[in-house]
């Protein structure tokens, strides 16, 4: 009998043992997301590419948010969604020291919160106030995401993890707001601005000759680089000599369009990005390619939301120092230039009627969103995350046939280097792009992230 009593005493402890083994061992699935477990045991990365896509959507639609205000509404967003996750995220801390006036509410660890449900409460409530003309389709997005993470959830872990990310949101939000020259923003694109018409400087292009767009975004709040992080080199000196780097260089951008390759046009359709109603925005088509990454590594809820705001971080900057140095130096379009001494009848590709985006060329906008965008996520996934961006799969508008890149840096350097083909800028708005992006992305990845 006492045999008995301690073989089986040993069984149990054997069962005892073999269920914490099998318990530490299991794989984690979206719903076993209480207070005491990790964002990153949430697998499905869907939660942050669903809100992209959405967002893409709104971004496609309406032309005021681009370039610049998408991308500082995207920062501010996706930086409220970081906050909210970080209680659940051990190896990342809170960047709330790292902005004076930012107040942040504590994290309540006696109340269960199920981060996913938090982190959807959160970009719902940044999301409608940023974009008051889409109401339905951001709620349907927030209660679409909600109906997935609150299966299994009870009444009362679901209220708290709403509570929670929409306290942090709301921070966040009231922080936004102490920025009075981007928050708003898409409401006046283009403010007062006096064009100088000396030689070489910018001045209004057709077809429709538009005002300067955004000429005060420069004078943004940045999120990762100071004032010093924003200056570029001068621009090459003004010349009409056929002989001189200027000259060349719009040279080269009239012969790209006029007598280019069809793998020039290709480039230059690709990544063009330009127009409302047909692509998205620069700023959003890397979170695009961002999703397709997400889809393709090994990745999960934490790494996707920690990319996702570090992108979003380098845009916000890329923004503001561009634009700073695009007004600093108020170099014309080539179009301007090409009109007066190479072809008076050039036109750019970027539509029929020849269209060139309405502010001064140096440096590329594009180039340096790509770039900021690419030193992050070069940092997140390595220097040799090969891929083929489907962005623009399917069209038939212009040529969206996927093309693949042995790394990011590839990508960004294309994707610059495509707005000479496209007859809207210089060589030297490129080089210059993809240095300050670079440098933007550098400084994001060095702020306080980690533990």
């Amino acid at each position: 009998m006492n045999t008995f009593i301690k073989k089986s005493n040993s069984w149990a402890l054997l069962v005892l043992l073999f269920g914490v083994i099998v318990s530490s061992c299991r794989k984690d699935n979206d719903d076993d997301l209480g207070k005491n477990n990790l964002v990153k045991n949430t697998t499905n990365t869907e939660l942050i590419s669903s809100w992209n896509r959405e967002i893409g959507k709104i971004d496609y639609a309406y032309g005021e948010y681009r370039p610049c205000p998408i991308a500082t509404v995207l920062a501010y967003s996706n930086f409220a969604a970081y906050e909210t996750a970080v209680p659940g995220m051990p190896d990342y801390r809170s960047l709330k020291d790292v902005y004076s006036g930012l107040n942040l509410p504590k994290y309540d660890a006696s109340k269960e919160v199920n981060w996913p449900l938090a982190i959807n409460a959160a970009y719902g409530y940044m999301y409608k106030l940023y974009f008051p003309k889409e109401p339905a389709l951001i709620a349907n997005q927030e209660e679409l995401m909600k109906s997935k993470y609150s299966t299994g959830v009870s009444t009362t872990v679901v209220n708290n993890s709403i509570e929670w990310g929409q306290s942090v949101a709301k921070a966040v939000y009231a922080y936004s707001q102490s920025d009075l020259v981007t928050f708003d923003g898409y409401l006046n694109t283009t403010p007062a601005y006096t064009v100088k018409n000396d030689p070489g400087t910018w001045v209004p292009t057709p077809p429709d000759f538009s005002p300067g767009k955004f000429p005060q975004w420069g004078k943004g709040r940045t999120l990762a680089i100071n004032e010093a992080d924003k200056q570029i080199p001068a621009p090459l000196a003004y010349s009409t000599d056929k002989n001189s780097q200027y000259y060349n260089q719009a040279l080269e951008c009239y012969s790209r369009v006029v007598n280019g390759t069809a793998e020039d046009k290709w480039i230059a359709e690709f990544w063009s990005d330009d127009l409302a109603q047909l692509t998205f925005s620069p700023p959003v088509r890397w979170l695009e390619i961002a999703n397709q990454v997400y889809q393709v590594s090994t990745c999960n809820l934490q790494k996707a939301l920690v990319t996702n705001t570090k992108i979003c971080f380098g845009l916000n900057d890329a923004a503001i120092a561009c634009w700073d140095q695009k007004f600093k130096w108020q170099v014309e379009r080539p179009i301007t230039f090409i009109h007066k001494y190479i072809d008076p009848n050039f036109k750019t590709i970027l539509t029929t009627d020849g269209l060139t985006p309405n502010f001064p060329t140096y440096p590329s906008g594009h180039g340096t969103f790509g770039s900021a965008a690419a030193e992050v996520l070069t940092y997140e996934f390595g220097t040799d995350f090969g891929m083929t961006d489907r962005c623009h799969q399917g069209r038939t508008e212009f040529n969206g046939t996927p093309r693949s890149f042995e790394n990011f840096y590839a990508m960004s350097e294309e994707n610059a280097d495509s707005r000479i083909p496209l007859g809207v800028h210089f060589r030297m708005d490129a080089k210059e792009a993809l240095k300050l992006g670079y440098r933007i992305g550098r400084k994001v990845n060095q702020l306080p992230w980690g533990q």
